[in-house]
């Protein structure tokens, strides 16, 4: 659950401290009731832009953010976590074999253009995603609808999704607002590229235009639900993280997303609820295992028992950064605090690398980037060479070569050095999307299985995990997965990212989600 938060470094609350005796000399005082002057409006800012509201096309936060409280799917995240929930669908079954999921529709829903919700409107909105796939890319709905072989109306709110395999994961897949989301039959006309300029969703809020700097959305009055506590919400983008700050200590925004933690602490300071939650990513150091000198386990397990990534991460980045158990964040089924990577343990290290026949020590390349990622927020060769100096008090010497983002990629296209950094940002939040998506031997060819570390029961126990319906035998299934690869160590996780906001102390009823699109239904400025 996301919930306030008070772990403060003792050396920024010095600083803080001192920096409020400042600010309350020049004027700047506790919030008040009067800063923001509209009580039906609530302004968000966020530093991406938003390119598109097509629920087809959408691939980055920003759209994903708003497209996420103007759509609907049949089933949704519940807030503030992975979990699933109805929505569209009141109610789901699974056939025995896992190929048929059978939804009951929800009754008296409109689209926000007065369309009634029924079974062919999900069935033409499915349809619609589907045949606008550009022909030369891959888009999100090749990733929702991949095990989808047909859909059938049983009737007017009953409606059947036909697999071509069980694929236990699809309930995640249509929760996603990324090609998930039911869009009104009138739009089925629409070239893609107009979609987005005529949204119509069942979602709580509709699209009313654009304003000033931002995207209006107001209230839907004839949601399925009660209507929502909020008038209107305006999203405005604000690149610069601390002019978000200041709008909201000024009062010219309600709520600031994509903050830092230092931020977030300056403003509990001054009075303002904060918020924190663990992302749906991993970062992590790779070994390619398939070549020298990481084809032996014992060689790969002798340099992650050298590394103490939750010491390093702490002090690269306090409390940005969530140092990983394993290849799970915490709110993906199957995370299990005792299911423990291989340990630092650095006196281990030295007989490893003696039975592998490196007694007079290892030296390997690692590549990794440049830039700032949201699990590695400081840039990839700053933890690399943190990485490396580590490593060098263990008689292993790491060479780093950095690139910016888009040549690294490049580089691992061409499998340079002989192990690299990287990372891994769900979609779906299913175990599976981490877990088969990155170590599977299905995926070495495509290029997401980096290691190329593969076995037979890992892939037993994978394939049973993407075909298992049941989430308690699921989790059974991940827990046996990691196991494996704890032992085996293809990889060492090293951290999850961190979300950081801060609200007005008018706001109630904002919740963080590790998804990182917040849903805003119950969102509500109270005087």
């Amino acid at each position: 659950m996301t919930k306030p938060f008070n772990l403060l470094v003792l050396s920024l609350l010095c600083l803080l401290t001192f920096t409020l005796l400042v600010q309350s000399k020049t004027g700047k005082d506790m919030p008040t009731t009067t800063q923001t002057s509209d009580s039906k409006r609530i302004i968000i800012a966020q530093k991406h832009a938003v390119s598109t509201l097509d629920p087809a096309v959408a691939t980055d936060t920003g759209s994903i953010r708003l497209i996420a409280n103007i759509f609907e799917g049949l089933v949704r995240f519940k807030p503030g976590t992975a979990q699933i929930e109805p929505c569209l669908a009141t109610s789901w079954k699974v056939s025995e074999d896992g190929l048929i999921y059978t939804f009951d529709l929800r009754r008296g829903v409109s689209f926000h253009d007065g369309i009634a919700l029924d079974a062919s409107a999900v069935q033409a909105s499915v349809q619609k995603q589907i045949a606008n796939r550009p022909k030369d890319a891959t888009t999100y709905s090749d990733f929702v609808y991949a095990p989808l072989e047909k859909i059938k109306i049983i009737d007017q709110y009953t409606i059947e999704f036909h697999l071509k395999y069980p694929y236990a994961p699809l309930l995640n897949n249509l929760a996603m607002p990324m090609a998930a989301p039911i869009v009104s039959p009138a739009t089925s006309h629409l070239p893609t590229d107009k979609l987005g300029a005529h949204p119509a969703g069942t979602g709580p809020f509709s699209y009313a235009g654009q304003e000033e700097n931002g995207i209006l959305l107001k209230a839907n009055l004839d949601y399925w639900n009660d209507p929502p506590p909020t008038e209107e919400i305006l999203f405005i983008s604000e690149p610069a993280a601390e002019q978000r700050v200041q709008k909201l200590l000024s009062g010219q925004i309600d709520i600031a997303l994509d903050l830092t933690f230092a931020q977030t602490a300056q403003l509990r300071f001054q009075g303002y609820p904060v918020l924190r939650d663990t992302g749906l990513d991993i970062g992590y150091l790779g070994f390619y295992t398939d070549r020298e000198p990481f084809n032996q386990a014992a060689v790969r397990q002798a340099v992650v028992c050298s590394i103490n990534h939750q010491e390093i991460l702490e002090n690269l980045w306090p409390q940005e950064t969530r140092p990983a158990h394993g290849p799970l964040p915490p709110s993906v089924l199957g995370y299990n605090t005792k299911l423990t990577q291989v340990k630092y343990e650095p006196d281990k290290s030295a007989q490893l690398l003696q039975e592998a026949g490196f007694d007079k020590g290892l030296s390997f390349t690692l590549i990794t980037y440049t830039e700032p990622r949201p699990y590695s927020p400081g840039g990839g060769k700053v933890l690399a060479e943190a990485l490396a100096k580590s490593l060098a008090g263990h008689n292993i010497t790491v060479k780093v070569q950095a690139y910016p983002w888009q040549q690294f990629k490049q580089a691992l296209t061409r499998r340079e050095g002989d192990a690299f950094l990287y990372g891994w940002i769900s979609d779906n939040g299913d175990p599976d999307n981490f877990l088969s998506t990155l170590l599977a031997e299905n995926q070495i060819n495509n290029g997401l299985n980096i290691t190329r570390y593969h076995g037979k029961a890992l892939e037993t126990l994978l394939a049973s995990g993407r075909r298992t319906a049941d989430s308690e035998t699921r989790q059974q299934i991940y827990h046996q997965a990691q196991q494996i690869i704890n032992q085996d160590a293809p990889w060492l996780i090293l951290n999850h990212s961190l979300h950081h906001a801060a609200t007005s102390p008018q706001i109630q009823g904002f919740i963080l989600s590790p998804t990182d699109w917040p849903l805003l239904y119950g969102v509500a400025k109270v005087y």
